[in-house]
């Protein structure tokens, strides 16, 4: 009897996703089932596969719980927020859940239940969070069982924009969802640094920054993450000196960014009214002290004693603050003002690729000696829809919904893809589709 997977959204990220799992539906005897609120889209990522079928859907819908009940494993890549409600339906319907998000508060709730009825509901299953938990703990646990002790551990990932598509001052494209770029690091972020608990607070996030030199690839710059805290006991590293999880961008992105967002253009909260009868440039001078006669450019290169030929005015001037283009946005926040920006300037053309990298560093400490261990990771895409991020988010997911519909995963409750029977299988198979870590230890 055929098994049936659900795959609940169809944009950018489930490309991939969407063709692992039909390309292993007939040796799987699977039916993949891809909904959607645009049916017309789910039909276009099914492109008349025998074994898919293509539907709207909402979970809000009066339809929702019965379309879950009739499969057997959910894949959720609708935004964090609806996940709660999604995992509900499962949890009535007893199906399995998979997400690429980071568990909620509310998600963990169910944990009990989840067990109680045989149930696994796997978050974190995507690039980051995802693939990197699973590569770190293939060689955390690997450390460990070499006698070795980790006094520090950094994990840096970004999704940016493949150095032969690499066209614009910025050096980054849009790849994943554009609100979640603007909203990126707001709130505090917490770490472990040379044993004492750090907080970063947002307004000082993006000057704080760890440089990262890739052979081949050039310089990058990390930012922490919202919380590293969370991963310590996870991974099984009470105790340790560092402990950072952080993201990456292009040496120069974050000291840039960090105007935009001293200048308050990365705020969510106040509605700016009038804002479709102002060009970008009047809107970004209501931001500015009063100085004259002088241009927006000149007030932003005193207000943060900026040089003429700065770099940082090059990205502002580039991305389009200092026009004179009308917004066309009714009453929208300034975060949705950049955005709008964003999606316009840094698009990914047709022939474009992207490109993650993932950078893990050690310091490890084995009797005597003291060792770096650095694990890279560089992923570039094939064009603009077929992305090195659809790639890393989609594949982890469909490779553990087929193993859950081979009954070779027996976990239930809610979980992080941080054990051996997941990670071991999943990074054994991601290497076939060129997802592949190499390793540098050096003594230190």
């Amino acid at each position: 009897m055929s098994k049936h997977i659900l795959v609940i959204g169809a944009g950018r990220s489930a490309t991939v996703l969407i063709r692992y799992l039909l390309d292993q539906a007939e040796k799987n005897q699977t039916e993949i089932t891809v909904a959607d609120l645009q049916p017309e889209l789910a039909a276009s990522k099914v492109n008349g596969h025998p074994r898919g079928h293509a539907i709207g859907f909402s979970i809000n819908a009066p339809d929702a719980a019965e379309i879950i009940a009739r499969h057997d494993v959910v894949i959720s890549l609708l935004p964090p927020a609806l996940h709660t409600e999604v995992a509900r339906h499962c949890l009535n319907s007893k199906k399995h859940l998979l997400t690429a998000s980071y568990l909620s508060p509310e998600l963990r709730t169910m944990d009990e239940e989840v067990k109680k009825h045989g149930l696994l509901f796997m978050g974190e299953m995507g690039l980051d969070p995802g693939i990197d938990h699973m590569s770190a703990m293939e060689i955390i646990h690997r450390i460990k069982d070499e006698g070795a002790t980790i006094e520090s551990f950094k994990s840096s990932t970004g999704g940016l924009v493949a150095p032969e598509s690499d066209d614009n001052p910025w050096n980054y494209k849009i790849t994943w969802n554009p609100r979640n770029v603007v909203m990126a690091g707001q709130g505090t972020a917490q770490f472990i640094q040379d044993g004492q608990v750090k907080y970063l607070p947002y307004h000082r996030l993006f000057t704080q920054t760890e440089k990262i030199k890739l052979p081949g690839y050039g310089r990058f710059e990390a930012y922490a993450n919202r919380d590293s805290l969370a991963y310590e006991s996870l991974y099984g590293l009470d105790g340790i000196n560092t402990l950072i999880r952080a993201t990456l961008r292009r040496e120069g992105y974050c000291a840039a960014w960090n105007i935009l967002l001293q200048l308050g253009l990365t705020d969510d909260q106040i509605k700016i009214p009038n804002a479709s009868t102002r060009s970008y440039k009047e809107w970004l001078m209501s931001y500015l002290p009063s100085s004259g006669k002088k241009s927006a450019e000149a007030r932003v290169a005193e207000l943060f004693r900026l040089g003429d030929q700065s770099p940082i005015l090059k990205k502002m001037k580039w991305m389009g603050l200092f026009s004179n283009e009308k917004i066309k946005l009714n009453e929208p926040t300034a975060a949705q003002i950049l955005q709008q920006l964003m999606e316009q300037k840094w698009v990914m053309k047709k022939k474009d690729k992207d490109m993650i990298v993932m950078v893990h560093d050690f310091m490890i400490r084995k009797k005597k000696h003291k060792y770096a261990l650095r694990s890279a990771l560089v992923v570039i895409g094939d064009n603009s829809l077929d992305t090195a991020m659809a790639k890393t988010v989609g594949l982890p997911l469909g490779m553990l919904a087929m193993m859950l519909v081979r009954n070779e995963c027996r976990l239930t409750g809610i979980h992080l893809p941080v054990m051996k029977e997941v990670y071991k299988p999943v990074l054994k198979e991601l290497t076939q589709y060129g997802i592949v870590f190499t390793e540098k230890l050096r003594t230190v």
